[in-house]
């Protein structure tokens, strides 16, 4: 099967770590087959290593770095990727993926060609294995969050908030590494999940989401604009149930992620980094919360 017709767009988000991002680019650059553009976003690194990025990549018609003056966050430095693929390309197909993610597969866009024309999917989630913690990261459950969900975990992640020890304590016991390791499997089993197994409009991981026409026709950003990072996917999966856009989790595709250490560079201590994540995913939740409230009250 040939891919001459077929066009695809990547979008890398990049922020301070130079050397990984390299790494994910020329990962498409060598190993994929194909007609395929490279949109890198410099999400407001501050170390310059955007204009280090253009000047690598200036004399590649394949690759375009684009630079936000500011720190967009998850979803709209992708967003922001998305947008301008959407006009500047017409691709058959975005892959919007961290800059920690590789892709090995020849044949990738092949494959999630292949799979469009049986399947007729608005997203595509490949298999996404953690090369750190040697787990499958997608899907990440069988079974989409409720409103009532929702509602826990925001007040869950308030309370953490709100309290002076949790958080230093969950920062202490991270640093003992056979317990980090030991919590992760046994959450990673008790899903009980089949990762050989193809999977229907389930929550997937962001990592890597490859987005057909039938999704970039519609929608004018990939990911709901009102959060800053987490909980995007999870965001994504209700609206795609909402609006009747199918999702496909299938295994014949498959990526490495080799996790990030971007977030680490910018703050010097581990508990300033999990006050931060605390906080984002807080704002996130409240901002799911009040989408389904506005949802509803449309429909009555």
């Amino acid at each position: 099967m040939k891919t001459n017709n077929l066009s695809v767009c990547f979008i890398i988000l990049h922020y301070m770590v130079m050397d990984e991002t390299v790494s994910s680019v020329e990962s498409i650059l060598n190993k994929v087959k194909g007609n395929k553009k490279i949109v890198i976003v410099d999400n407001g690194s501050s170390n310059g290593s955007g204009i280090k990025l253009q000047d690598k990549y200036k004399d590649n018609d394949d690759v375009v770095v684009i630079i936000s003056q500011e720190n967009l966050g998850f979803a709209n430095g992708n967003n922001l990727g998305y947008r301008f693929a959407k006009k500047e390309f017409n691709s058959d197909y975005i892959v919007v993926m961290n800059n920690d993610v590789e892709i090995y597969q020849e044949d990738f866009i092949i494959k999630i060609d292949k799979i469009y024309k049986r399947e007729k999917y608005a997203i595509l989630s490949p298999d996404v294995y953690s090369t750190f913690s040697k787990i499958h990261q997608s899907p990440k459950k069988l079974s989409s969050f409720t409103y009532d969900d929702i509602v826990r975990e925001c007040r869950k992640y308030k309370f953490r908030r709100d309290s002076k020890v949790i958080i230093p304590i969950k920062c202490l016991l991270k640093e003992i590494k056979p317990l980090k390791r030991y919590l992760q499997n046994k959450k990673f089993n008790a899903k009980n999940i089949d990762y050989a197994k193809v999977y229907y409009d389930v929550p997937i991981h962001g990592s890597c989401i490859i987005f057909s026409k039938d999704f970039i026709l519609k929608r004018e950003n990939c990911f709901f604009d009102k959060t800053f990072m987490y909980f995007e996917s999870e965001i994504l999966d209700y609206e795609c149930h909402r609006d009747h856009l199918k999702v496909v989790y299938d295994p014949s595709v498959k990526v490495n992620h080799h996790h990030s250490i971007s977030a680490s560079k910018s703050y010097n201590s581990e508990l300033k980094r999990e006050r931060f994540v605390n906080k984002c995913v807080y704002d996130s939740l409240v901002n799911f919360i009040d989408l389904m409230d506005r949802d509803r009250e449309l429909v009555k």
